[in-house]
């Protein structure tokens, strides 16, 4: 009876072996260059995810990648500040290397808008964290002797710390962080420029002054606003500092 449950297993083993190696040599390199739609330079570090397999690639310097792939899975290709593409692989793409382009994201964040609670840039923010995690969870991996948290799997040794793989990894996290912070101050930037319009807008200081046309464009150049401190102040103060600016105006027009 032994002799029959060790015969199973080793029969069981021998099929999971061809099975696993069958699977492997159904996989290829799907190959190729991410670039810029518009400049054509390559885009690096860029990520192409398989989604169908779980697997993921970073494109080196030159744009180039290879992943393992097969006909009809579904690839992801993304870049920070571009439109994320998605491609189905067919057997030529498989088995031929391909140029993928992405195309810059042109729209401007619109600081009144709000999603639960949520202002555009961290909405945005959240998205990118969704999307880039896999690679910003596997670039914050530590060298090996260092300490790490319970559970977190095998760290890494001084000669995968240094590969050309966590070369890409720590470049994007790097290049991650930067464009949150880039991201960040670009959208505050607009909350201050938005918050100043409102307040001191053309139509709002030819109600309070009568000024239109040439006379408004001259006061509005020779009575620039203090930015700050129409940011701080509230909208009565405001007024009152539009219409003693107006005054001033006023005594510097020369008389006929």
């Amino acid at each position: 009876m032994g002799s029959n449950i060790f015969g199973k297993c080793a029969l069981m083993s021998g099929m999971l072996m061809v099975w696993s190696i069958s699977l492997l040599h159904a996989q290829a390199a799907f190959t190729g260059t991410v670039r810029d739609a518009q400049t054509h330079l390559p885009l690096y570090p860029a990520t192409i995810q398989n989604r169908t397999a779980g697997l993921y690639a970073l494109s080196n310097p030159d744009g180039s990648f290879a992943l393992l792939a097969r006909p009809g899975d579904t690839i992801w290709i993304a870049f920070l500040g571009y439109e994320t593409d998605t491609v189905v692989l067919t057997p030529s793409m498989v088995h031929h290397s391909v140029q993928l382009e992405l195309k810059p994201i042109m729209h401007a964040l619109q600081p009144v808008v709000v999603h639960g609670g949520l202002n555009p840039y961290q909405v945005d923010s959240i998205q990118r964290a969704q999307l880039f995690g896999p690679y910003l969870s596997r670039a914050g991996q530590p060298l090996m002797g260092t300490s790490t948290p319970s559970g977190f799997g095998i760290v890494l040794s001084p000669f995968t710390y240094f590969s050309r793989k966590q070369r890409n990894l720590r470049k994007f996290r790097h290049m991650f962080e930067a464009y949150e912070q880039a991201e960040r101050k670009r959208y505050y930037e607009s909350l201050k420029l938005q918050t100043i319009a409102a307040k001191y807008s053309p139509e709002h200081i030819t109600q309070l002054t009568g000024l239109t046309g040439d006379s408004l464009q001259a006061f509005l150049h020779a009575m620039p606003p203090d930015t700050n401190f129409i940011l701080e102040a509230p909208q009565d103060a405001v007024d009152m500092y539009i219409r003693q600016q107006y005054q001033k105006f006023i005594h510097q027009q020369p008389h006929p």
